[in-house]
């Protein structure tokens, strides 16, 4: 297959480069690429070693997609050009978009390049304006732009994700997750959209990547353990977070969390626990080990055990 608008790097001369433009992406800006990625995909999926090229100089339209597995071994989404949101209308918007693009069920996966994904933010704050009296929830106006579900050994580098109308990049019941040199950025004053968000999700490292968003630059919530965070500028955001924590009275645990040389500026907060308050005569537990926090300014917070919060 030819393979147009690759950088300087990657490898050309690969029999398992799999081009959405061979597959019938245009790539204006304009028409819905979204069939072609699909069809590239599953073309790739079943080839070990593969790689699915968005190529550079191109603007791909995508509606919402489920890019499933299971796939054939060190399966590649190589991202040179730009992938954007296409904007939900009214007319076509008959079921929840949590989701933009949602990955699942995938092992030894890799995102990488020097592309951008783009949410295009400000068309959905339109669509959430014109919906504002409908009985559509907010939360399927505003996707998450980059999701992964119930996936293993997970590796995003170098690309750009941006504007996103909710989350930025979401992993939920993941394990064995590296995310280093991306750039994560939204506008200070776009609500609910969290950098980096972690759910039931374990063996996580962050690292050496630029954050700025309208929420916590990374949240960490309930069902998280071994998470490490290094070297992240963090800025503007509301710094890193865990919670909130115990919503419905719920047991909610995260343990083994370690923040290091982090950099946070133009934020609410540094390092915060949120916690739900409980009920009259119910508890939960919040419970933590070896979490150590450090920012640029030399401050560290830490917490050991489990601490239980109870409303008389």
């Amino acid at each position: 297959m030819k393979a147009t608008g690759l950088r300087h790097g990657f490898n050309s001369n690969s029999s398992r480069i799999f081009n959405i433009i061979s597959f019938g992406a245009v790539g204006n800006g304009i028409e819905d690429d979204s069939q072609a990625i699909v069809s590239a995909w599953r073309a790739a999926c079943a080839v070990p070693r593969a790689t699915l090229l968005v190529p550079s100089d191109f603007r791909f339209l995508v509606s919402p997609l489920t890019l499933q597995g299971p796939c054939n071994s060190k399966l590649v989404l190589q991202i040179e050009g730009t992938i954007l949101a296409a904007l939900t209308t009214r007319n076509s918007l008959k079921s929840n978009i949590f989701q933009w693009l949602n990955f699942k069920w995938l092992n030894s996966f890799t995102i990488q390049g020097s592309g951008i994904v783009d949410g295009q933010w400000s068309q959905f704050r339109n669509l959430s304006l014109i919906h504002q009296n409908s009985t559509i929830p907010p939360a399927a106006l505003r996707p998450t732009v980059v999701r992964f579900y119930s996936s293993y050994n997970i590796l995003v580098h170098d690309i750009q994700i941006v504007d996103s109308p909710q989350c930025h990049l979401k992993f939920d019941s993941c394990r064995w997750i590296r995310v280093k040199n991306v750039t994560i950025f939204s506008p200070e004053v776009t609500p609910n959209t969290d950098g980096i968000h972690l759910q039931n999700t374990r063996d996580v490292e962050i690292r050496k990547s630029n954050i700025g968003c309208g929420d916590d630059c990374i949240s960490i919530q309930t069902g998280c353990s071994n998470i490490h965070i290094k070297n992240i500028n963090c800025n503007p955001g509301h710094g890193i977070s865990i919670g909130g924590l115990g919503r419905g009275d719920s047991l909610a645990c995260v343990s083994n969390v370690v923040v290091d040389s982090v950099n946070v500026q133009n934020a609410l907060s540094g390092v915060r626990i949120k916690t739900w308050q409980a009920r009259s005569n119910a508890s939960f537990s919040f419970c933590s080990s070896r979490s150590l926090f450090h920012t640029n300014h030399k401050s560290c917070f830490s917490f050991s055990l489990c601490s239980v919060y109870r409303v008389a």
